[in-house]
């Protein structure tokens, strides 16, 4: 029976509050701290802290057996520390079992590796050794914002010392081959691939949040798709967003409920849980994959269409990084720390326009329309090319 590897991510960017053209020069505080804190606080309670009890209580009840994994942004736990210390608690709880591994990311769950390759590096480090220092040990596993990857990565991230990367998967790119396995890539055998079972990972969401009352997931239906696979399959890789498992506007928190009784069923028809570190031992890689152009986790498209594509994110991510070099030599922590904040690709995905286009909202953004999150974004830019040249 395919082992199967569960893992989270967890961030929370710091949103630019409404800053407007005449704060330029005179107001060098960017980021909204009510509307973060709120929005925080209504993670923590509505997810982080219930989960984390849940997931506390199964690695408890199946005595060790029942493994996952996390990935934090920097910035994420920075203000878990600064306001949420109680979650952050609760994360070393789960750390304590030995039975969580952390992933390494960007620090500010940035765009970075494909717009400095030196901030790059810069970030992933400074996030490395934030895990050490939180949770004792380096991580050896990396992912980067939006699973984004192409073979023009491998390198870099092999030099920064990782093992093992994980990857989204597309049809077009496997072509006949499943994503139940560990790959090797094309440049390095010193890289591992662990790719996202996409179709998997959406039944979750798709069978609560968009299904009828009586097709609601259960532990024992999921555990039923994975023993099909059966010898097809060595690894089922469930890779999330740790917000899935939040309430919904009812109170009501079906993925969690099955959550809690998923690992206990899924051992007893022997699907052993398996961190990413340990698929790398236990897992014996099949085949190379092989990914020319960048792909993200993002469906449908799998690319970077909804954070880069339309002229206003260019503008803002190219004014971003010219910045870099004038930063850099300031040696200024302020600016720096700044600086990378607004990377966060976050801002990029409130100035898309494809909820617009379709005359949806872009529930996700606190601004009312893509081109509100430019402008306060631009604004914030420009305060920060003065002080780069001023201070």
């Amino acid at each position: 029976m395919p082992a199967i590897s569960l893992y989270f991510q967890v961030h929370q960017p710091y949103r630019v509050k409404h800053y407007d053209f005449t704060s330029i020069g005179s107001d060098h505080l960017y980021f909204d701290e009510v509307m973060n804190k709120a929005i925080l606080d209504q993670m923590c309670d509505n997810c982080y802290l219930p989960a984390n009890e849940v997931l506390l209580e199964a690695i408890e009840k199946n005595h060790g057996d029942f493994k996952l994994a996390f990935s934090i942004s920097g910035s994420a736990l920075e203000q878990l520390e600064a306001h949420r210390p109680d979650v952050l608690e609760s994360f070393l709880e789960l750390n304590a079992t030995g039975c969580v591994e952390w992933i390494g990311e960007t620090y500010y769950h940035s765009l970075a590796s494909q717009y400095s390759r030196s901030e790059f590096a810069r970030q992933v480090e400074m996030h490395a050794e934030l895990v050490a220092e939180l949770f004792g040990k380096r991580p050896t596993v990396f992912r980067n914002t939006e699973l984004l990857f192409s073979n023009e990565l491998v390198n870099e991230v092999v030099k920064m010392g990782f093992q093992g990367i994980l990857v989204p998967s597309t049809e077009k790119l496997l072509k006949q081959r499943s994503p139940n396995h560990v790959y090797k890539t094309p440049l390095s055998n010193k890289l591992l691939c662990i790719p996202k079972n996409s179709s998997l990972t959406a039944e979750w969401s798709r069978h609560f949040y968009h299904a009828e009352p009586d097709n609601v997931l259960t532990a024992l239906k999921f555990t039923g798709m994975l023993d099909e696979l059966k010898e097809e399959a060595d690894c089922v890789n469930l890779f999330m967003d740790y917000g899935a498992l939040s309430k919904q506007a009812d109170g009501s928190n079906g993925l969690l409920s099955m959550l809690e009784r998923f690992p206990k069923l899924a051992l007893a028809h022997g699907h052993p849980f398996y961190t990413p570190s340990e698929l790398l031992t236990k897992v014996m890689p099949t085949g190379k994959y092989d990914v020319p152009y960048p792909i993200t986790w993002s469906y449908p498209d799998y690319n970077l269409g909804y954070l880069t594509s339309n002229d206003i994110q260019q503008e803002a991510i190219n004014r971003l990084y010219e910045l870099e070099i004038a930063i850099l030599e300031k040696g200024n922590a302020d600016l720096l720390a700044d600086w990378g904040r607004l990377q966060a690709s976050d801002h990029f995905f409130y100035m898309t326009h494809k909820f617009e286009e379709k005359s949806e909202s872009n529930i996700y953004s606190p601004y009312k329309t893509a081109y509100e999150a430019y402008n306060y974004f631009l604004n914030v830019l420009t305060d920060l090319e003065l002080r780069v040249r001023r201070d």
